[in-house]
């Protein structure tokens, strides 16, 4: 481990040293969001391996994010667990394995961003992004910001996860161009729900954006009961209608329920 935590859980009063994160420039310490959620994630084994395998750093995590509290849910690292359980755990037949890609995106979608993950790193950020992720070059990574941690509750927080995963796996976006420009004239649209994908050496398929609808969508349609709620699933259609109403130049012409029903709109 790059920086062991493993005295985390003894103690919530080690004190950070000065870092990258500098979590003393923003507020990092707000309330909880609602949500049926377990617990076991704050054990010392979950977080231990978790911390690797999405390449947590302490110096992008101390001085306030979490790294001092890591079960505090009003932290920001606190909060990405949370949504690292969600995308590994929220599957009725969850994968054992982290190479496991078979089955729906529900399943495989925390393998995903395991493997497509460079770093995840925690900043204070302007207010205008959630995260963004850097690709393709000497130092890759992924930074998540304030909005991600306090302007979305646990289910559009593990979407947005699925969606940065994707740009790391080199997908960038194809959108707001042309004549025919997304309603939201947005730089994060993609072309078309099942075509996103642009930029050297990009995939092909669904872009970004395609990928965070189709996780919600499956969430909606089986999260577990350990995992989801009606409230968590009507999270999950608010922000898969919201992108399909909004991020795509080329209209999908659906919208979802929160049972993970479809609806033609056009």
């Amino acid at each position: 481990m790059k920086s062991t935590i493993s005295a985390i859980l003894a103690s919530c009063l080690l004190l950070g040293v000065a870092s990258e994160a500098r979590a003393d420039t923003c507020d990092t310490v707000r309330g909880t969001d609602p949500g049926v959620m377990t617990s076991f994630w704050c054990t010392q084994p979950w977080i231990d391996f978790y911390w690797d395998a999405y390449d947590f750093d302490k110096g992008d995590w101390d001085d306030g994010f979490g790294w001092e509290a890591a079960c505090d849910r009003r932290r920001p690292l606190a909060r990405t667990f949370q949504a690292i359980e969600l995308l590994n755990y929220a599957s009725p037949n969850e994968p054992l394995k982290t190479n496991d890609f078979n089955g729906n995106i529900l399943r495989w979608g925390g393998n995903y961003t395991i493997r497509e993950f460079d770093e995840l790193d925690a900043r204070c950020g302007d207010g205008s992004k959630r995260a963004y992720t850097t690709w393709g070059g000497f130092d890759d990574y992924t930074e998540l910001y304030i909005p991600f941690f306090y302007n979305e509750n646990v289910v559009e927080r593990a979407g947005t996860l699925i969606h940065e995963s994707r740009h790391a796996d080199w997908c960038g976006h194809s959108g707001n161009d042309g004549s025919n420009k997304c309603p939201a004239k947005s730089e994060s649209c993609d072309e078309k729900y099942l075509d996103g994908c642009s930029g050297i050496g990009s995939p092909s398929g669904r872009g970004a954006d395609g990928y965070q609808v189709l996780w919600l969508w499956w969430y909606a349609f089986e999260a577990d009961a350990q995992h989801s709620s009606s409230t968590m699933k009507a999270f999950a259609r608010d922000e898969a209608n919201r992108i399909l109403n909004t991020m795509f130049d080329v209209n999908p012409c659906f919208n979802i329920t929160s049972n993970g029903s479809k609806i033609i709109t056009c």
